[in-house]
């Protein structure tokens, strides 16, 4: 008895739907447990950050009860200084950025979605 080409690429798909299904059920379970996660800092939080070019930029950090700018590079991190708290918040939320990287997931949906959805040359 030969078995068909459609029955071997159902039982093939099937397979394979099986296989995706089981490897999401356990990336989920190995992130709920902890795996694959990293937890916020309680202390430490970074506001901005400026790229200067490949492995460098300046970022003002929080930490703790100080703000701080410092220049970092692919081989160290320097104090640049450190900023007056209260001028950074009179001066209001920071502007958005103009290039959206990094996003989180979601983030990097609504960009996706955004992108497929604008004509080409539209409104950016």
């Amino acid at each position: 008895m030969a078995i068909s080409t459609a029955a071997i690429f159902f039982n093939f798909l099937w397979a394979l739907i099986l296989v995706a299904g089981l490897a999401y059920v356990a990336a989920r379970l190995l992130r709920r447990a902890g795996f694959g996660s990293h937890s916020p800092s309680h202390y430490i939080q970074q506001i901005d950050f400026l790229p200067l070019g490949p492995k460098r930029g300046i970022a003002i950090i929080q930490v703790v009860d100080k703000t701080l700018c410092v220049g970092i590079t692919d081989a160290h991190i320097d104090l640049l200084c450190e900023l007056d708290a209260d001028a950074l918040a009179r001066q209001g939320p920071p502007a958005a950025p103009t290039t959206p990287f990094p996003l989180s997931r979601r983030g990097f949906a609504e960009e996706v979605w955004r992108r497929l959805h604008t004509p080409p040359g539209g409104p950016r």
